[in-house]
Order: structure tokens, then C-alpha cells, then sequence
């Protein structure tokens, strides 16, 4: 995502002491989360397969040994994630404790919200997130405007690489939002920094990548070799040596440019200075004075205030902002106060105390190298000693015979041929240890045991229950894995509040969003419309700048049984209802229809709508009509039998004027 339209033109004042001080923070940062980097690659490289070390396997392949792997952590994994993606988690706006905020504003800011999760594919995104904190205990949002396709900026939120982020190690809250600083790291190319900030640093940072600097960069001596796992499409084993590595570093001028060699170091941090604000006196709300405001200016908006009727008065504090550098070795590439009010990233962390983090995969590494050893000890015993040899007496096989014998007495269907009385006899093999085989069920009864979740949640239950029983037994599953949702939409939270901070921060212009509503309908949203009213006054309807609002998390289970679960209910309970609201009941007919699963609800409903308007009876809410239910149809009215159905309403835009927030034109 780039910072802006076109990239900057001008390198930024460099500064030594920054550029220590930034070096240092990155130096703590990397080395506070080594033990964690190594913990989280481990517990990676077992989900995804890779549960022999190098060093294990070459010994193995030395004593020709078989190395089994049997994977039993992916399943569980694959079900938690699952159940995540069968339960939706939308972000809602709500209007907080403030005068200016309203419920036609809340509605709005949520179907931008919505909006912006459909752009950005939050959906994908979750899961990949979720993913991350589930396996390696850390999994990161990033949030910013992106000016890709829209010069002023849309709001775009992407999973990145935990392994890439490096919080501050003296924090312990939740919220990275509430630490000092965060940096993130990551390899880039020189054609990335071109088109982020400009030719001229790409020219300065070009000796870097052609070996012509006598020493390293400052930033590359903070930490020994980045700790992760396998993270791009060129499959290779970290531990082994890239002849293009040391060949690029050779040949001087040739350089592939769109090859990520460089180390760029991005970090948020907090400053306090001195800075002027607005106070509210009636409400108390507070608001820091944009940097380009000069004396004059402040005093127009007092003076406003006044006239409408709120006391504000302006004084100068010491206040927290974000800082927002760029470092790519000892040069800073940007260096800026940060657009927005939070941190860019947000964290999810399946269990979280102060600091330490636990994913769902750490506790089942031990019982998974159990799983493994005993059946590739049961394999090698097998097989080694599957044929057990003969054993004759030295007068019941001639030499020949005897040579025969060694050489086919494995091969199935031989016969053997003796003479005397003693006849040779095939040597039988060891039985497999008892014990060993108890381990290696030990070990698979403790990996679910670890894990909370039981036979019933993986689909493997071989008994005959009942289906109460198996419920009850699927829902203890689901219990065991609840800490992980709750945290997950603590962290849904914080994004809703890093979108709504952004929204009403730089979605000042008028914008049109069109997003379907409930009834599976598109509804418009207009958002900051400035109208001319009489006498010239200029108000703006549906200004989402103004107010203070809440962010909730609704979780909305989106699976078929969960469908039909609630029509089933929903039957039982007018069945239950009919004698009361026996002449009512075709007024629920298209709530019925809105719950079922069949298609082309939409034309259910119209015709539904057109035989009980026929017949005079009463209807439910108009098809398409956010507006609740309509009234009883006259005869020869408009909803009547000669009469028309009404128009549908979907526009938030309409009827703003009355409805919306309207307020008086100020910027």
C-alpha cells in the first residue's frame, strides 16, 4: 500500500541520533522475540508437515530407519478453523454517549463498514489471520487507506506475516495500540522502493545491494538471521546456503531489481509534545487542533461555537501523537507524523496474559513426536524382522539345498527339501511390544485430550447414540474452543475501531456506497451530501464526521444447520401460536420465506403478496421495504385488488433531510 498518489520526490532530514535510537528499538524488539520466533516456526513446520529436523533425518536415512510422519494436528486444526468460518463476525456501529450521534448515523457508518469489509475481503482475511494465531499464537492486521485505485484514499485491511512484526517487548496489554512502539521488517526490492519513494532513494540505496558499502548497515547488525518458517512459493530448507545469494553479491552491476534484498524497517511510535486543543466545557470532549491552524483559524471556530450556542475554549497541553519512520540500513526513507489515531496493525492472540502468548498447535508438538517415534519404531520392527530365518540340522540339507535355502527361504510359496528326521524350521518373529502399541494410542487419545475436542466434534464416533448425545458432546467441543473466538472478536473490535477512526478522519467528501441490505436487496448510502438550503445555508446530510459511536461485534453463525435449526423453530413457534393469531398468521408468511432456504425468495414473496392482497387479507411488510409491516389493503386503494404494489424503499439517501444528522456546513 503506498503512503500516497505519487511517491515523494525529496529524501528526509537525516538524523543520526534517530536513526541509533530506531536501530536500538529494533535491536530489543528482534532479540525479546527470538524465543518466541523459534517456538512459532516449530509449531508451523509441524501443521504443515515438516516435523523431523534435518539433523533427525539425515541420522535416520544413515541407519536406514524410517521416519513416518502421521499428521495429527492439521485435522484439529482444520476444525477450529471451521468452526471460525462457519460462524460470520460482522463489525456494527452504534451510537455512543454523545448528543450528536444518532441511529440513522449508526446505520450508515455500518453499511460503509460493510462496504469496506467487501472491498478489502475481510472475510479471506479473518481466516488468515485466525490461521496465523491459531498455529504460530500471533496473528496481525494491518489497516491503512490505500491510494491504488482512489486518490483520496479507501480504507484496506490485509493479513501480514507475524514474523515480520515486532511489538515492543515492555508492553503487556492487549491492544498494541496502548504500547510505545511497533516495527515491522520486511525484505524488499529496489523497483518496490522506486515506486514508494521515488528514484532518488533507490539510486542511494543501490551500493547496498551491489556490495560496494565497506560495511554492513547499521539496522542489519541489530539481530543474527531472521527466525521463520517457509514463506514464499520457492520451496527451500533455511538452513541451506543459496548459491544465488553469494552470486548476485559477485558479479557487480548485474543486479535483479524485483528481487527482495533489501531490509526495509518501518516503526510507530508515540511522541508527547506541546500542541493546542478544543475543549467542549458543556460535554468536556477534547479534540487536538490540526497542525496547519493558526491562531486566526482557531479563533473562527470559537467564535462559531459560540454562535450556535456550545462554549469551547482553546489551551495548550502536552498530548500523544504517533510518529511513523522508514529506515532501509542507515538511511531514513520517511519520516513523518503518522495520518492516524492508532497503530496500523492489530493483534490477535488465541490466549493472551500479559504478554505471553499460546497458540492451539504448542501443547500438541509433544504428544505428535510420541505419535511419530512409536510407530516408526513398530514399522522398523516389523519389517526387520519379518523373515526370522531357518534353523536345520547340519546333516538335513546338502549344500545345495542349504545355498537355495539362504538365498529364496524368504520368498513366498518355497519349498525345502530335507533329509533325516529333523526338518528345518522357519524362525517366527518377535511380537510387537504390547506396551509400545499402548504408547502410540496414548499418545493419540492425548493429542485430543490437549486439544478439547472429543471423537463426536471430528465426525469419528463408531458407538450408536443418540442425537441428543451427540450434540451435547459436539457443543463441549465447541466450549473448549471458546476462548479462542472470544479473543478473536476482542480483536474484530479493535479493527472496527481502527476503521471507524479512519472513516471519520478522512472520509470528509461525498461518497456513494451501495451495499445489499437484509432482504438481499441493494440499498444506496450517501454519505457528507452538501445541500443548499433556503436562504443560501449550506448543511451537509449524513455527515458521519460528527458524534461519537461504539464497536460492537455481532456473531452470526452462517451454517446450513443453524438455518434450519431457526426455520424449524420458527414453525414450531406459530404452530404453537396459531390459535391466537390464527386471522393474522399470513402476516408472518414472508418472514417464513426470509428464513427458508430455497432460491428466488424475492418472487415468493411478490406473488405470495399478490394473492392475499386479492383475497383482502392482511400481508406482511412490503417485499423489498425495510420499513416494517404494511398496513391492511383497502378495496380500490392503492394496495388494494385494482390497486398497484408500493414502490420499494432502499435508499438511505431518501428522506435524509428528516431522518439523517443534518448539521451546519463548517469546513
Amino acid at each position: 500500500m503506498k503512503f500516497g498518489p505519487v511517491p515523494p520526490t525529496k529524501v528526509p532530514e537525516q538524523d543520526p541520533m534517530k536513526v541509533l535510537l530506531l536501530a536500538e528499538r529494533w535491536q530489543r524488539a528482534a532479540w525479546a522475540q527470538a524465543r518466541w520466533a523459534e517456538r512459532a516456526k516449530k509449531a508451523v513446520d509441524f501443521f504443515e508437515g515438516r516435523q523431523w529436523t534435518e539433523k533427525q533425518l539425515q541420522e535416520m536415512r544413515r541407519q536406514r530407519r524410517p521416519a513416518l510422519t502421521f499428521n495429527m494436528i492439521a485435522p484439529l486444526t482444520r476444525l477450529v478453523l471451521g468452526y471460525q468460518r462457519a460462524n460470520k463476525s460482522d463489525i456494527v456501529l452504534q451510537p455512543g454517549q454523545d448528543s450528536r450521534a444518532s441511529e440513522k448515523i449508526a446505520e450508515v457508518l455500518t453499511r460503509v463498514e460493510k462496504a469496506i469489509a467487501q472491498g478489502c475481503d475481510l472475510d479471506f482475511v479473518d481466516v488468515e489471520v485466525f490461521m496465523d494465531g491459531l498455529i504460530a499464537s500471533r496473528g496481525f492486521y494491518d489497516t491503512r487507506l490505500d491510494f491504488e485505485s482512489n486518490d483520496l484514499g479507501e480504507v484496506k485491511t490485509e493479513a501480514i506475516d507475524p514474523f515480520t512484526v515486532y511489538p515492543d517487548p515492555d508492553a503487556q496489554k492487549y491492544d498494541l495500540s496502548d504500547s510505545a512502539f511497533i516495527t515491522t521488517s520486511n525484505m524488499v526490492s529496489l523497483d518496490e522502493l522506486e515506486a514508494t519513494y521515488g528514484k532518488g532513494i533507490a539510486d542511494m540505496l543501490k551500493p547496498y545491494v551491489l556490495g560496494q558499502t565497506p560495511l554492513a548497515p547499521i539496522s542489519s547488525l541489530a539481530v543474527d538471521q531472521e527466525i521463520s518458517p517457509r514463506r514464499t512459493f520457492g520451496e527451500r530448507e533455511d538452513e541451506r546456503a543459496d548459491w544465488w545469494d553469494q552470486f548476485y553479491s559477485l558479479v557487480g552491476d548485474f543486479v535483479d531489481t524485483r528481487r527482495k534484498t533489501i531490509r526495509v524497517i518501518e516503526q510507530q511510535y508515540k511522541v508527547a509534545e506541546e500542541r493546542d486543543i478544543l475543549i467542549d466545557l458543556e460535554t468536556g470532549d477534547k479534540k487536538v487542533v490540526p497542525e496547519d491552524w493558526d491562531q486566526e483559524k482557531i479563533a473562527k471556530a470559537i467564535f462559531y461555537a459560540q454562535s450556535v450556542g456550545d462554549t469551547l475554549v482553546a489551551q495548550r497541553r502536552i498530548v500523544e501523537r504517533i510518529q511513523w519512520t522508514t529506515l532501509a540500513g542507515d538511511l531514513i526513507l520517511y519520516d513523518a507524523p503518522s495520518i492516524y489515531d492508532r497503530f496500523t496493525i492489530d493483534a490477535y492472540f488465541p490466549y493472551f496474559r500479559r504478554g505471553m502468548t499460546i497458540g492451539m498447535v504448542d501443547d500438541l508438538i509433544d504428544p505428535q513426536l510420541e505419535k511419530n517415534k512409536r510407530r516408526s519404531a513398530r514399522t522398523e520392527q516389523v519389517t526387520k524382522t519379518a523373515n526370522g530365518g531357518w534353523s536345520y540340522h547340519e546333516d538335513s540339507l546338502d549344500p545345495t539345498q542349504e545355498r537355495n535355502l539362504q538365498k529364496f527361504g524368504s520368498s513366498p510359496g518355497v519349498t525345502v527339501k530335507w533329509k533325516g528326521e529333523k526338518e528345518p524350521k522357519q524362525l517366527q518373529p518377535a511380537q510387537t511390544s504390547a506396551g509400545q502399541k499402548q504408547l502410540e494410542v496414548d499418545a493419540d487419545d492425548d493429542i485430543r485430550k490437549i486439544a478439547g475436542i472429543n471423537e463426536a466434534a471430528l465426525g469419528e464416533m463408531d458407538k450408536v447414540v443418540s442425537g441428543r448425545a451427540l450434540e451435547a458432546r459436539q457443543r463441549q467441543a465447541v466450549l473448549s474452543v471458546q476462548m479462542y473466538m472470544d479473543n478473536f472478536k476482542r480483536t474484530k473490535r479493535n479493527v472496527g475501531k481502527q476503521h471507524l477512526a479512519i472513516v471519520q478522519s478522512h472520509y470528509t467528501e461525498r461518497r456513494l456506497y451501495r451495499i445489499m441490505g437484509p432482504d438481499g436487496k441493494f440499498a444506496e448510502a450517501l454519505i457528507n451530501d452538501e445541500q443548499v438550503g433556503p436562504g443560501g445555508t449550506k448543511r451537509i446530510i449524513n455527515d458521519i464526521t460528527v458524534g461519537k459511536y461504539t464497536v460492537t461485534v455481532d456473531d452470526a453463525p452462517i451454517s446450513a444447520t443453524f438455518l434450519n435449526a431457526q426455520f424449524e423453530e420458527a414453525l414450531t413457534l406459530i404452530e404453537k401460536m396459531g390459535p391466537v393469531v390464527g386471522p393474522f398468521l399470513p402476516m408472518f408468511a414472508d418472514l417464513l420465506v426470509d428464513m427458508s432456504s430455497m432460491p428466488r425468495k424475492d418472487e415468493w414473496k411478490e406473488r405470495l403478496q399478490l394473492i392475499l392482497q386479492a383475497q383482502g387479507l392482511p400481508v406482511g411488510r412490503t417485499p423489498g421495504s425495510p420499513q416494517g409491516p404494511a398496513p391492511a389493503p383497502q378495496p380500490g386503494g392503492p394496495g388494494g385488488p385494482q390497486g398497484g404494489l408500493p414502490a420499494p424503499q432502499n435508499n438511505l439517501a431518501a428522506g435524509a433531510e428528516t431522518q439523517g444528522n443534518v448539521v451546519p456546513f463548517t469546513r
